[in-house]
């Protein structure tokens, strides 16, 4: 068996003819393949932003806290434990070897921390509160003293203090702002006693300078650094005063048993939580929660406390929601590429399909045909693929494949296939039959498989709005794809009603006396049989609608969830004075308006890319309608002109063939897009990225402004396209056979 050699002549000749309509194909490839690889990269690239984002904003640390080993001496006394704060280093090692080494490896290093009860500064001042506090971690934090020293023991390291005795004394060190705040210098006793009244012996040993006052673990005690107003009520400061090793110990006795609590902190580093990273994380933060030992138990189990997962699962959520959307302007995008490499496969193929009969009588192959064909359109679209995602990966910090398959599958596939259908049915031996009845089967056959194939449709776009209403956007690729469907199912249904209308309108018109009206009203219901075309313009302008009307929603939506939050936040800051809480939902809801602006601005940018790439194709898909039915459009032109039509009257007749088709996009669509924006919207989950709820208004300015690019494109088109067919002379027109 021989294998096919295509006739590399007949495959140049082809392209250098046909260079425009194959040029204008590569175009759209190489831009719905920009787009589509681009894309989600980005959109995976905020998603990470988005995340970090949140958990910056969050304040939510993962805490780990355990009760201290009793102190219990003999003859019921309590011993100085010299090396607590080893056992404070043990407590850190132990809780850090619990992550596991995919949660420690997005945490920083963990701070140890062994913070007093809130104490009263009796010197009769105004409202003055202060804490010891005792911060461990690796290497830190660093301070140099710059007066005194560092604090020491009060005691032997063996001392024994019975039940009832005296308070305990202990050193501190003091900030160079909390002793100037508090006047106080190295020796000074500080005047303190807690709730009941009990005195507290605590002694200022130095003063320091941190080495570094950005350390993340002065954070966890802000009142080691300068004073904090309002931490413990309206008009109060806090002081806090540093403990060292060696006054640990001291700090244990001076309180009761269970009046110090040990807590290590891990805070998550943005930089190294990604957004695959977070269903991991979710996971084992959740286990360890799930593990955690009770609050009420006595022994030194570990209990965890963190918000991190509930921050983690927010986020989210947002993000998938924000993917999902993503999906559905890309879905939209594909659709009307879809459609457009279809309609220029198709004028393709009316352009050759005298070439291509001559080919096949001649005795080629319908494999040859369709190997050149396949073999010239693989050239283009691979080419126009690889620019595509060139300038994708240019742009973007990564490509993605899946999206781009439609397209150049359809690029790739559609003009071998038409063609070769043409070059077979030139050379067919089945001829028309005399018996009406047969002539009748035949039409209504044809009919039937027309019928079949939009029921196919329409079954589509009624399943994936139904997985839409029961699943939302983010159930996979069925439901995100349900405002495409939809759009193409609709423009099906008026596709059926334009040819009803034109005959309608045809059938007035032949009583009336205006032939050019006549003329034009039987170009307009010949060309109306013509599906593509319309389909084409009706499903750009219905999505590109969408488009605005979802953008202009957006735009909305998230400026009011954004002061909604701000406003929360701020509302909140002034309405409790609980210091810590205030702090922490401030910072939630500023966190959640920050993820809103990453990820909901980036899909409004998408949003509008969409709204204006639509039109863009639809326009295109307008003039290869146009070049597809003007050489027997302009024949039956050219031969009313030897009956007396003048150019300019040709024109009009020209205008009145094209103009139905594009009014009826430029009302339908529109009208269809915001139709589809009000039965999807809902389930969109749009709330969830935008944190406010909102009613789809339709853009009417920018709905009417696609409306008039479509009928304006009419009255550029049909100058231009008489401007062209004017070189030709009658003769060549009006040649049998000339097409």
């Amino acid at each position: 068996m021989r294998i096919p050699v295509p006739h590399w002549p007949s495959v140049a000749g082809r392209a250098r003819a046909d260079a425009g309509p194959l040029l204008l194909a590569a175009v759209v490839v190489a831009v719905v393949t920009l787009l589509a690889g681009a894309v989600p990269p980005l959109v995976s690239a905020t998603a990470d932003a988005a995340v970090r984002d949140a958990v910056r904003g969050s304040g939510a640390d993962l805490q780990v806290h355990a009760r201290m080993e009793a102190d219990d001496g003999p003859g019921g006394s309590r011993a100085r434990h010299p090396r607590l704060a080893e056992d404070v280093d043990d407590f850190r090692t132990r809780a850090t070897d619990e992550l596991g080494p995919g949660l420690r490896a997005v945490l920083r290093p963990p701070v140890a921390t062994v913070i007093s009860p809130t104490l009263k500064i009796t010197d009769g001042s105004v409202l003055r509160t202060f804490q010891l506090a005792y911060l461990a971690r690796d290497g830190g934090p660093a301070v140099s003293w710059i007066a005194g020293g560092p604090p020491e023991p009060t005691a032997s390291e063996t001392a024994q203090v019975p039940y009832g005795a005296p308070p305990w004394p202990v050193q501190v060190g003091l900030s160079e702002a909390d002793a100037a705040a508090l006047q106080l210098r190295p020796g000074a006793r500080i005047p303190l006693a807690d709730d009941q009244g009990n005195v507290k012996k605590a002694q200022v040993s130095g003063i320091f300078r941190p080495q570094d006052s950005a350390d993340p673990a002065w954070r966890l005690v802000p009142a080691l650094l300068s004073p904090v107003a309002g931490a413990d009520g309206t008009g109060g400061t806090r002081f806090a005063g540093l403990l060292s090793r060696e006054s640990l110990p001291d700090a244990r006795l001076a309180f009761g048993q269970d009046e110090l609590r040990r807590t290590v902190r891990f805070t998550p580093e943005p930089a190294r939580l990604t957004w695959d990273a977070v269903p991991s994380v979710i996971a084992k933060v959740v286990a360890l929660k799930a593990a955690s030992g009770s609050s009420g138990a006595r022994d030194g189990s570990l209990k965890w406390e963190t918000g991190l997962d509930g921050v983690l699962r927010n986020v989210s959520a947002q993000v998938g929601a924000a993917f999902a959307q993503a999906s559905v302007l890309l879905l939209t995008l594909l659709a009307v590429a879809v459609l457009v490499l279809l309609l220029a496969a198709d004028l393709l193929v009316r352009r050759r399909a005298g070439a291509l009969a001559a080919a096949r009588q001649r005795g080629m192959s319908l494999p040859v045909i369709g190997g050149e064909l396949l073999l010239e359109s693989a050239v283009m679209a691979l080419l126009a693929t690889a620019a595509g995602l060139g300038l994708a990966l240019a742009v973007a910090p990564g490509v993605s494949w899946q999206w781009t398959a439609p397209v150049v599958v359809t690029a790739v596939a559609a003009g071998p296939a038409f063609g070769t259908l043409t070059a077979a049915r030139a050379t067919r031996d089945r001829r028309v039959p005399a018996n009406r009845s047969a002539r009748r089967w035949l039409r209504n056959t044809a009919r039937l498989r027309r019928a079949a194939v939009e029921a196919g449709v329409l079954l589509a776009a009624t399943g994936a709005a139904v997985a839409l209403y029961q699943r939302g956007v983010g159930g996979g690729v069925l439901p995100a794809s349900a405002p495409a469907l939809c759009a193409i199912a609709g423009a099906l249904l008026l596709a059926r009603a334009l040819p009803v209308g034109t005959r309608l309108v045809l059938r007035r018109l032949l009583r009336s006396r205006r032939p050019l009206a006549v003329f034009g009203a039987a170009r307009a219901a010949a060309a109306s049989a013509r599906v593509l075309p319309l389909l084409v313009l009706v499903t750009a302008a219905a999505l590109a609608s969408y488009a605005l009307t979802l953008g202009a929603a957006l735009g909305h939506a998230t400026a009011l969830g954004h002061a909604t939050a701000l406003g929360h936040a701020t509302a909140l800051g002034h309405a409790t004075a609980l210091g810590h809480a205030t702090a922490l939902g401030h910072a939630t809801a500023l966190g959640h308006a920050t993820v809103d602006s990453p990820l909901a601005s980036g899909l409004l940018r998408l949003t509008w890319v969409a709204a204006v790439t639509l039109p863009v194709l639809g326009l295109l898909g307008l003039a290869l309608g146009t070049a597809a039915g003007a050489p027997e459009r302009w024949q039956t032109l050219t031969r009313l002109r030897t009956l007396g039509l003048r150019p300019r009257e040709a024109r009009w007749v020209a205008a009145g063939e094209l103009l139905p088709p594009v009014a009826l996009a430029a009302v339908g669509g529109p009208l269809l897009g915001v139709l589809l924006a009000r039965l999807t919207f809902g389930s969109l989950a749009l709330p969830l990225l935008t944190g406010a709820d909102f009613t789809p208004a339709p853009p009417w300015w920018a709905l009417g402004l696609v409306a008039a690019v479509l009928l304006a494109a009419v009255a550029v088109v049909v100058p231009v396209e008489s401007a062209l067919r004017r070189r030709r002379r009658l003769s060549e027109v009006l040649r049998a056979g000339d097409t």
